[in-house]
C-alpha cells in the first residue's frame, strides 16, 4: 500500500535564528478570469526578484489566455500583470507545462483478473481523459469491456497472481505461473510457485516480452506495489509509466508443505522491474521479525527502502495471508492487524544495508509529545497508516503515518499523526505524537499531508501537518472539483535531545493552502514560502516563515 506520493517535498534548510513565526505576509486579488481557470505554472526569478503566477483559461475552442501575475520575491508585493492568448498547439510549443493533448482522448488498454481457480483472465479497458480547465489536468474514466484472450498463448496456461498496468501505453505486466496440466505426468505441482513468469501483454493482446524468476523452493509474491521516488512527481504514482515493481517473494510452508517447503521461512526476495519488464534487481534478505507486513518500498537515488510492521512467530506468511489473498485485502489486513514491531529496510544497489526492526516497547519508550499537549497518542501495531516518507541529507529516515479507527460498518476514521526518527543506520532515535486540532468528519476522511524540513547538520527540524477545515465545491462551466481546506501547523524539533515543541498554525479560518502548490521554491533553504488563497480563491495568500 501505498499513499498517493504527489503530496511530498522534501526542503533542505539552512541556518537562521527564526522560529515558528511569518516574517513577511501579503495577500492580492486576482481576475474572476483567473480564480475560474487554474494555476498552471509558478515561476522564480532570484536575480531579478520576481515570482510569477500563470493563470489559463479556456478563450475559446481553439484558444486559451494565460494571466501572469508579477510579485516582488521579498515582500511578495504585486508589481505588474501580463496577459497573453495563444492557440493550443502554440501554447505547448511557448509552455511547456501546459499539457493540453485536446479536449477528449482515450488509451485502449488490457487489465489482468483470475477466476476462482486463479487462471489467468485478461479484459480489454478503455481510458477517456477529459481535460478539465479547472483545475488543468485530465479526469480519468476507465471502463473494463470484454473478457479476452492472449494471442501468444491460451491464457488458461498460467496462473495469474498479480500485476502492473501502464496506463500511458495500454500494457500490463502481469506475474503468473505455469499451471499444471489435467492429467499430465511428471509435472511438479508446486510449478506454478516456484516457475515464475513476467509477461508484457500489450493493448492489441500480443505477449511481446517474457522474464523468468525461478526458485528453489515454493514462494508467493507477498508484496506487489510500485517503487516510487518522493521527489518525483506525477500523475499517477502506481503507474508503470512512473515508477518500477517491486515484488517481494517470502517462502510458502505449513500444513502439506512440509516436504517441499523451504525449512527457512525468513528466506525473503525482493525483485524490481522496470516498465519494459526487465529485471533491475533481485536481492535476498532475512528479516529479524519474519512476518513482515511490507507497506511500502521507496526509491533514493541509488537506495532503496523497504517499510513495514513485524512480528515474530513460527509460521510462514502465507498462514496469516493467504496465497490467493488479493493485493486491497492483504493491504488493508496489514493496516488492521496487531504487531509487535516496525520493520526498515536499506538497500545500496543491490546491497542490505541494514535491516532493523523497532519493538513497540521501544515506540513508547522513545515517545516525544509537545509541551503544552495533555494526550500522547503513539504507534501501538496496529490502525497504522504510513503517509509520507523522508530521507535526509544526513541519511536519517523520517517515517510519517496516521492513526485510524475502524468502525464495523463505514470507511476508516484517521485520528493522530505520528512520525517515527530512525538514524542512518536504522535505530529509532525518536517517536513524536500529536493531537490535531481539527477533528471534524472532513479531517478524519483521508490522512493529513505531513511534511518534515531539515537540513544535514542543523540541529532543528520542523514538521508540519494540514490541518483540515473542510471542503468547498467548486463548479465552473459543467467542470466541478473539490478544494481542500487546509492551513498548515508547524512544530519545531530538537533533532538530537528529540524534543517536540508546540504546534503553531498559520493562515487559518481565512487562508488555506493551494491545493496543487502549497510551498513557492526557492533556492534560499533558510525558509518556507507557505503559498494559498481565500476560500472562495480569489485572493491570494504569501507567507514567509524563517527557519533555524
Amino acid at each position: 500500500m501505498r499513499i498517493l506520493f504527489s503530496l511530498l517535498l522534501i526542503l533542505l534548510i539552512s541556518h537562521s535564528t527564526f522560529a515558528q513565526k511569518l516574517e513577511a505576509e501579503n495577500v492580492y486579488e486576482i481576475t474572476g478570469k483567473a480564480n475560474r481557470g487554474y494555476l498552471g505554472d509558478v515561476t522564480i526569478d532570484e536575480p531579478n526578484n520576481d515570482i510569477a503566477l500563470t493563470f489559463v483559461t479556456k478563450s475559446n475552442d481553439k484558444m486559451a489566455k494565460f494571466e501572469t501575475y508579477h510579485f516582488d520575491g521579498t515582500t511578495y508585493a504585486f508589481k505588474k500583470l501580463d496577459t497573453d492568448e495563444e492557440e493550443f498547439e502554440k501554447a505547448k510549443t511557448k509552455f511547456k507545462w501546459f499539457k493540453y493533448k485536446g479536449e477528449n482522448y482515450s488509451v485502449e488498454a488490457v487489465t489482468v483478473e483470475r477466476n476462482l481457480t486463479g487462471t489467468l483472465v485478461l479484459k480489454r479497458k478503455l481510458i477517456s481523459y477529459t481535460w478539465s480547465w479547472f483545475w488543468g489536468g485530465y479526469d480519468r474514466d476507465v471502463k473494463v469491456l470484454e473478457k479476452v484472450k492472449p494471442k501468444n498463448d491460451e491464457g488458461n496456461k498460467y496462473y495469474a497472481w498479480t500485476a502492473a498496468e501502464n496506463n500511458q501505453t495500454g500494457e500490463v505486466l502481469v506475474l503468473v505461473g505455469p499451471k499444471a496440466k489435467i492429467g499430465a505426468k511428471d509435472q511438479d505441482p508446486n510449478a506454478y510457485m516456484k516457475n515464475f513468469s513476467i509477461l508484457t501483454i500489450n493493448s492489441d493482446l500480443d505477449v511481446t516480452k517474457e522474464s523468468k524468476i525461478d526458485f528453489q523452493y515454493p514462494m508467493m509474491p507477498m508484496i506487489s506495489n510500485p517503487i516510487y521516488d518522493p521527489d518525483a512527481t506525477s500523475e499517477d504514482d502506481a503507474d508503470l509509466s512512473n515508477s518500477d515493481w517491486g515484488l517481494v517473494f517470502v517462502p510458502v510452508g505449513g500444513p502439506g508443505m512440509n516436504k517441499v517447503a523451504d525449512p527457512d521461512f525468513s528466506d525473503f526476495t525482493l525483485v524490481r522491474v522496470n516498465g519494459s519488464n526487465d529485471l533491475k534487481q533481485r536481492t535476498s534478505f532475512k528479516p529479524e521479525y519474519n512476518l513482515w507486513g511490507i507497506q511500502d518500498m521507496i526509491s533514493s537515488g541509488n537506495e532503496v527502502y523497504l517499510i513495514g510492521p513485524a512480528k515474530k512467530d513460527d509460521k510462514y506468511l502465507n498462514q496469516i495471508f493467504p496465497a490467493n489473498m488479493d493485493d486491497d485485502a492483504r493491504t488493508a489486513a496489514i493496516e488492521a492487524m496487531k504487531w509487535q514491531a516496525f520493520q526498515i529496510m536499506k538497500l545500496t544497489d543491490t546491497k542490505v544495508d541494514y535491516l532493523k526492526a523497532t519493538s513497540i516497547d521501544e515506540f513508547d519508550a522513545k515517545l516525544k509529545t509537545p509541551p503544552s499537549q495533555k494526550k500522547a497518542p503513539s504507534y501501538d501495531g496496529k490502525k497504522f497508516a504510513v503517509v509520507n516518507f523522508i530521507r535526509a541529507a544526513n541519511g536519517d529516515v523520517l517515517v510519517m503515518g496516521q492513526n485510524f479507527n475502524q468502525p464495523k460498518d463505514g470507511p476508516r476514521k484517521y485520528t493522530d499523526p505520528v512520525m517515527f526518527h530512525f538514524g542512518s543506520d536504522g535505530a529509532l532515535k525518536a517517536q513524536y505524537g500529536i493531537r490535531r486540532d481539527e477533528n471534524n468528519k472532513y479531517a478524519e476522511m483521508a490522512p493529513s499531508q505531513q511534511d518534515v524540513f531539515w537540513k544535514a547538520g542543523s540541529s532543528t527540524a520542523y514538521w508540519m501537518i494540514t490541518e483540515i477545515k473542510g471542503v468547498k465545491s467548486e463548479t465552473e462551466l459543467k467542470n466541478a472539483k473539490l478544494k481542500v481546506l487546509a492551513y498548515p501547523s508547524v512544530a519545531k524539533i530538537d533533532i538530537a535531545s528529540g524534543d517536540v515543541g508546540d504546534f503553531v498554525a498559520f493562515g487559518q479560518d481565512q487562508y488555506y493552502l493551494h491545493n496543487e502548490h502549497p510551498y513557492l521554491p526557492t533556492s534560499n533553504k533558510s525558509k518556507i514560502v507557505f503559498f494559498g488563497e481565500s476560500k472562495g480563491g480569489k485572493t491570494l495568500w504569501f507567507g514567509r516563515m524563517p527557519m533555524e
